[in-house]
């Protein structure tokens, strides 16, 4: 009798480790362009307080980095594989000229300060709250 309990006991157990192991059918799905532009509007040219047409500029400017950090990342792998740092630092070179070129240069510290607090954190990193 101890030993049907027994493996009545392990046979749950195990049945419920396997339920648990089971994916849950969501794949995370990386923010879209538009969403990214939003969060961009609100965490950096709000701040700095951009006019209109600067953040429009500003806009312009993400959305061509988002666009093309979207063509060098691998979503096929699982999670998806970051393109190399010598790639991404040269797009967000070319983005942070851009941006210079349309704020005032006394802004652009607090616009950098900005900027890399809507960065995406690492992998295996926890946010800074």
């Amino acid at each position: 009798m101890k030993t049907k309990m027994a493996f009545i006991v392990l046979f749950i157990s195990s049945l419920s480790t396997i339920c648990l192991a089971q994916p849950n059918g969501k794949e995370h799905k990386p923010p879209t362009i538009e969403e990214r532009l939003k969060m961009v509007t609100e965490k950096i040219c709000q701040p700095l307080q951009l006019d209109k047409n600067q953040t429009a500029k500003v806009s312009v400017a993400f959305k061509d980095f988002f666009t093309e950090m979207d063509k060098l990342i691998d979503f096929k792998t699982n999670p998806p594989r970051m393109p190399e740092k010598s790639k991404v630092d040269a797009l967000a070179k070319i983005r942070d000229n851009k941006v210079k070129k349309v704020i005032p240069e006394n802004v652009f510290d607090k616009y950098i300060e900005l900027e890399k607090s809507i960065r995406p954190p690492h992998e295996g990193k926890q946010p800074k709250k």
